[in-house]
Parts: C-alpha cells; structure tokens; sequence
C-alpha cells in the first residue's frame, strides 16, 4: 500500500502520513510513504520520519492519499499514485477537485489527524505513543495550537485522549514553534526589511528574492513560519510572503489571513488553494511579475 500527502508537507501533511503507515504496520499491512518533499527542520522530530521517501520502491495497488484538495499539489508523486490501481483520500480542505475512487472528507475538521484519529478509535485501533504525537502533531499544527478559529471542542477532547496513549505536545510545540535554525532567524530581518503594508494597514506582505537566500545560504525550508510573523501587526488583515528560494522564474507565495476573508479562492485563480485563512500558490515568472499580480488579488479581498 502505498501512503502519501501533498508537496511541502506541513504537520498535518506528515503527522496523517506517518499515523496511517504506523496504523498499518500494527495490521501487519506492507506499506511505504513517499512524498514530493522531506521533512522540514522543524518536523524532523517527527516519529519514523525516516521512512518517508521520495519515490516508492515498488509498484502498489492502492494509494492512500491524506490532506490533499488536488492532484497537482501531489507534485513529482503523481506519477506513482495515479499508478495504483485505486485510491482512498482522506481530507478536510473544501475540494478544488475530487480526486479519489474512495472519499473521506470532512471540511469543517480542524485538520486531516482529526479525521483519521476518530476513524482509528471507531476500529479499536492500538495507537501507540509515536502514533499519537503523529496524530497530535496534525491537529496542533492546523489549529495553530488551538489559537485558530478551526479550533472545536471535539479537537480538544480527541488532543486529550492522545495524551493519554502517550502524545508528547511538549515536544510538539518546542520543536514547531520554538527552535529555528539561524538562517530562519535571519531570514526573518529580511522579511521585516522587505516588508510593505497597504490598504490602511490591513494587508502587509514582503518579498525575499533569491539573492536574500543566496546572501544567508537558506533554502525554501527556512521560510516555515515566516508569513505568519506580518500578522502580530494589529492592523493587519491579510499578510502574505513572496519568496524566490530556488532557481528564478519560481515563486511561492504563502498567505494568511483573519475572519472571514476567504485567501485560498483569491489564490485559486493562480492555481493555489489551501483553506480560508492560510493558503499558498506558485508563480512561474519572475518575483517581480508575480508581486503585483498577488498584491492586487489580495486588495480585492479587502474591497480595494
């Protein structure tokens, strides 16, 4: 079987992945985990993060697919998934598309761990401590630490009975939120000098070309977080971060917003998506055609 999320995996992305193979193993059913990209430093913690893997080894009949909304946020791992003969998608985005010969979708769950955590107690399943700091991992991280408005009762309630079979949310939130590397750190200065605001304070956004990477030697990875730091401005309704990490002519915009200021259908028209109030695209153009095409996007939401 063959077990895989959608490119630059978030906690959510990984800790559903991870949960599901550790969950197959314990019903002794051969799995891999295969993702268009690795961890990210700060999920490394992450147990069993080691076996996920960039192409699979073999042919499998059937995918497992966890918070995905469509199949070209699967990236360079299409290929092998579309290759199974079926397909099981587990989510809990509102669907761009539909992919799936099976569909497990919840929109209004804060996150993909929450839906599997209650399919794993309807089956009884043995859910061991690594699995259960996975499957917190995926709630804490898309609920912000229960700071967002996805934040239910239910995803308390459910956080609580994974502490209970042995979650580390210590670790958890040490690990995402208080350790960075110190090319994060510097990238941050950059983001802040870079940084513009506009319509009355309520939209800030920076850029980071891809000589800010070159200058501190970051890659895409150290930017984890950094779109978010714009939103302790009071003003600020939509914050948004443009970034170059790679080779030019690929821009990735990451974006967050506040209340009821949908971000991922102003997004979609660039071919992103994500949910209501965090959301993110890819540009292929320079850094410096793709600003105004974001920026104007996201004064429209602002009724500018």
């Amino acid at each position: 079987m063959l077990i895989s999320t959608h490119l630059n995996p978030d906690g959510d992305a990984l800790g559903s992945a991870l949960a599901m193979s550790l969950y197959l193993d314990s019903i002794e059913v051969e799995n891999e985990v295969i993702c268009n990209n690795l961890a990210p430093y700060n999920l490394e913690f992450l147990p069993h993060k080691d076996r996920i893997r960039l192409n699979p080894k073999k042919k499998h009949e059937l995918a497992i697919v966890l918070d995905l909304d469509s199949l070209e946020r699967l990236g360079k791992t299409r290929d092998a998934i579309e290759d199974c003969g079926r397909m099981v998608l587990i989510d809990h985005h509102i669907p761009h598309q539909e992919p799936g010969d099976v569909r497990i979708v919840d929109v209004k769950a804060p996150a993909t761990a929450l839906i599997l955590t209650r399919l794993f107690f309807a089956l009884n399943a043995k859910i061991s401590p690594e699995m259960a700091t996975c499957l917190l991992t995926g709630i804490v991280t898309d609920t912000g630490s229960f700071r967002y408005r996805n934040t239910t009762p239910e995803s308390l309630e459910l956080c609580a009975k994974l502490l209970q079979f042995g979650g580390d949310l210590v670790q958890i939130n040490e690990e995402v939120y208080q350790k960075k590397p110190i090319e994060s750190v510097l990238l941050l200065r950059k983001v802040l000098d870079n940084m513009k605001v506009l319509c009355d304070d309520q939209l800030a956004y920076s850029v980071l070309p891809a000589k800010d990477f070159t200058d501190i030697g970051a890659v895409e990875m150290h930017t984890e977080g950094l779109v978010n730091e714009m939103m302790f401005i009071r003003t600020t309704k939509i914050s948004a971060l443009l970034r170059e990490p790679g080779e030019r002519k690929l821009v990735r915009a990451s974006v967050r917003s506040r209340g009821d200021i949908d971000v991922a259908a102003a997004l979609r028209e660039f071919g992103g998506g994500g949910h209501k109030n965090a959301a993110g695209c890819t540009f292929e153009m320079s850094i410096e055609e793709a600003e105004p095409l974001l920026v104007e996007a996201l004064k429209k939401c602002l009724g500018y």
